[in-house]
């Protein structure tokens, strides 16, 4: 992945709105994220965090569970800015903190899996990676063999270890109708996600090519769709909003 710094799904653009906008119009999304991902309560000791940016959305207290924490992050930027909000934040423990280059994921996706069985006993994050693989694959329809490999490795990857991932659901120029997260019990349909939180729209306006309201950022099939599932709202700039999606799962005993 050349120039991951300047990569369309995050980069410098990213990390300027996240110095801006991180601790005010993003403040009650990261708060309630932080309250889902508090909820996960994993056994592994050791995290696997894919896409982790510049740990912009997660609250650094999140990671005082974990002893050994390794971020998969093409973009040397993302280290910097990861690493200063850890070593500011007044953790009572702090992990082991490694950052990988490597892609793990789109070349190769059966990377991600060789390296989480070469990690052994940890849990595994995805920080919002799969809502953006329709940019970083250049792949716009679920069907595409890219996404197939894509979502087979995410599987594979997950399968045996707790996972947890938020993600871009939908996103536009509409702000959903939330004012706090929603809690349900299985993965909602866009019918039932335009019904819900854009009771004004047609069902028909998501879209994955860009042509309607709201874009559709290809996220079914990565996750079991009958688990739990979270929705938030998230103004990622001024006019612009997201509707995140999170699900996770814990090892078997």
């Amino acid at each position: 992945m050349s120039a991951a710094w300047l990569n369309e799904a995050g980069g410098l653009r990213y990390h300027l709105r996240g110095l801006r906008y991180a601790e005010s119009l993003w403040q009650p999304f990261r708060l309630e994220l932080a309250e889902w991902l508090y909820a996960w309560e994993p056994p592994e000791k050791k995290l696997v965090v894919v896409g982790a940016s510049g740990g912009w959305c997660v609250q650094p207290f999140f990671y005082e569970r974990f002893t050994d924490v390794l971020c998969l992050e093409p973009d040397p930027l993302a280290h910097f800015f990861f690493r200063r909000r850890l070593a500011r934040a007044p953790l009572e423990a702090r992990p082991r903190l490694r950052f990988e280059r490597e892609d793990h994921l789109l070349a190769d996706p059966t990377a991600l899996v060789r390296l989480l069985e070469a990690e052994g006993d940890s849990a595994v994050l995805f920080t919002n990676i799969v809502g953006q693989l329709r940019v970083l694959l250049d792949a716009y329809d679920l069907d595409e063999p890219r996404f197939a490999a894509v979502r087979a490795a995410v599987g594979k990857a997950t399968a045996g270890r707790s996972w947890a991932s938020f993600h871009d659901r939908v996103s536009g120029a509409i702000e959903p109708e939330l004012t706090s997260g929603v809690y349900v019990p299985a993965r909602l349909g866009n019918a039932e996600i335009v019904r819900r939180f854009f009771p004004t729209l047609e069902a028909s306006t998501i879209r994955s090519d860009g042509a309607g309201e709201l874009l559709d950022h290809l996220t079914a099939g990565f996750f079991p769709p009958e688990r739990p599932h979270a929705y938030f709202s998230w103004p990622l700039m001024p006019g612009v909003f997201h509707l995140i999606e999170a699900t996770c799962g814990v090892r078997a005993a």
